[in-house]
């Protein structure tokens, strides 16, 4: 959001200004709606502009709350509506033979990282859980006799997923072998997964959100495709449609709103074709 924030800025023609010191409260509703026209004449997606109208909304409710501006300037604020359409989603439905390869590449992998990188794809895929989630794992939240993990999802909310026995056999190869490099005396770390530096060196550092993405990226090139870390959510929802129903994904996913859930549906043209084909006469 900061990003975002900044880019606006830049567009707004704050490009020498910090971002802290930018007098946000002065903004009219014209400069959000010629906002809105560069980023379209730019080729951002709708999702996108709505992302920068949000960020700004936002900047504007504080500057309300701290009674820098009137309840009137944020309605008119608020009224500025971002470019209006959708996109198709550019997500991937990772099939169970992809996440297989993907399996065996990290455990053609001697390295420490192929059996990290084995348990976190493992969890992604198999409980459907954000990357944010996965980074903030902690043992204590890991029951393993139910193969349940408690995470703190957005809007700060505590969920319970659930992931399938191999993920979790995955996820204990992992464990015990860092339990094994810690050496004799010392305290395990309190969360999943760690940062390893060159040299196959185990940090005791937390794995970062970034790092989720590099794993992602490195072991689709291994298998000959371009992965990003949301995919193994959209193909754990698209998954649980097919060989359920929708309902049973919206709870699954633990989204509000069912159109949300259907969102996520990235069945392949392929699958689309069939089910036309099936209306011959």
């Amino acid at each position: 959001m900061r990003y975002v924030l900044q880019d606006a800025a830049d567009r707004l023609g704050f490009e020498e200004v910090n971002l802290e010191d930018i007098d946000w409260h002065l903004l009219q509703p014209e400069h959000v709606i010629g906002l809105v026209a560069v980023l379209r004449e730019d080729g951002y997606a709708p999702n996108t502009s709505s992302l920068y109208v949000n960020a700004v909304r936002g900047v504007m409710n504080e500057a309300w709350r701290m009674s820098l501006i009137s309840q009137e300037h944020l309605l008119k604020m608020r009224s500025v509506k971002a470019m209006a359409g959708t996109r198709l989603s550019q997500g991937r439905n990772l099939r169970r033979t992809l996440i297989r390869e993907l399996m065996d590449v990290c455990a053609a992998d001697p390295r420490p990282q192929g059996l990290r990188d084995a348990a976190v794809i493992a969890i992604l895929y198999g409980s459907g859980m954000r990357k944010s989630e996965s980074v903030n794992l902690d043992l204590a939240q890991i029951n393993f006799d139910e193969r349940s993990l408690r995470v703190t999802g957005k809007g700060n909310k505590e969920l319970i997923k659930y992931a399938p026995a191999w993920a979790f056999a995955k996820l204990e190869a992992w464990l015990a072998f860092r339990r094994a490099q810690l050496g004799e005396g010392q305290e395990d770390d309190a969360f999943l997964f760690n940062r390893i530096r060159r040299g196959s060196h185990i940090t005791r550092e937390r794995i970062t959100k970034h790092a989720i993405y590099y794993i992602a990226r490195q072991r689709g090139q291994q298998v000959g495709v371009k992965i990003m870390p949301h995919d193994f959510r959209r193909s754990f929802i698209t998954r649980v449609i097919e060989e359920h129903d929708l309902s049973i994904a919206q709870k699954l996913a633990h989204h509000t709103n069912i159109q949300t859930t259907a969102s996520y549906d990235v069945r392949d043209d392929n699958e689309r074709r069939r089910a036309i084909d099936r209306f011959d006469l």
